[in-house]
């Protein structure tokens, strides 16, 4: 369960008052699901087999949140785990994380046509924002 003070910490946040920006707005997207075709050289990288194939791996998910500003999309993604307080933390959520938000972007910039000009992993454990 989560504490109700760290969502309301979250609600009045600078990014919480973004995105209640954003949802009056008509720019707040939440809970989105895509699917998109990748090369599979992209996910294997080292398999000589997919080197000179065309062959393309489905990749789906659900994006927790993005929205638009004037001058990009900001993407944001709420995760729950338990990690070391501070700098250990955030590092090792943007390492557990990475792949998963560089696919979010890209399935973002395809729907939207908009760059991401910002990716944000949000630990709810800390009541942290992590730009990564």
């Amino acid at each position: 369960m989560i504490p109700k003070d760290k969502i309301y910490d979250f609600c009045c946040s600078e990014l919480g008052q973004s995105l209640a920006l954003a949802q009056k707005n008509g720019h707040l997207f939440r809970e989105r699901p895509f699917v998109m075709g990748i090369p599979a050289s992209d996910v294997y990288p080292d398999a000589n087999v997919y080197k000179d194939v065309k062959e393309r791996i489905l990749i789906q998910g659900v994006i927790d949140v993005y929205f638009e500003e004037e001058d990009g999309v900001v993407l944001m993604d709420y995760k729950t785990d338990r990690v070391p307080w501070g700098k250990d933390g955030e590092e090792l959520l943007i390492r557990r994380y990475k792949t998963q938000l560089d696919y979010y972007q890209q399935a973002i910039e395809q729907i939207t046509g908009k760059k991401v000009k910002d990716r944000i992993l949000y630990s709810v454990i800390m009541n942290r924002e992590i730009h990564c």
